[in-house]
């Protein structure tokens, strides 16, 4: 081998090891991005539970407040029979 194939092999296995290095790091910046999404998820999942049960307490409420208008209405009735 000739001193310019060697500089040249070795040229390349320089630039594939930091090619290989620089994936390395990108790869380690990934993991970090995915256990930001893993509690970007976590915080949705709890918003949704948290708006689910606000939800069913409206449907509760208008439920009830259906009961009373019914009931007030019942107790006018009374009243105009009197």
């Amino acid at each position: 081998m000739t001193p310019q194939q060697i500089f040249s092999l070795i040229g390349a296995t320089i630039s594939m090891g930091g090619i290989i290095f620089q994936t390395g790091k990108h790869a380690d910046k990934l993991d970090i991005l995915w256990s930001k999404v893993e509690a970007q998820e976590k915080k949705e999942e709890y918003m949704n539970s948290t708006l689910y049960e606000i939800k069913g307490d409206l449907k509760t409420l208008s439920h009830d407040i259906t009961s009373i208008k019914e009931d007030i209405c019942e107790i006018k009735d009374c009243w105009k029979k009197k």
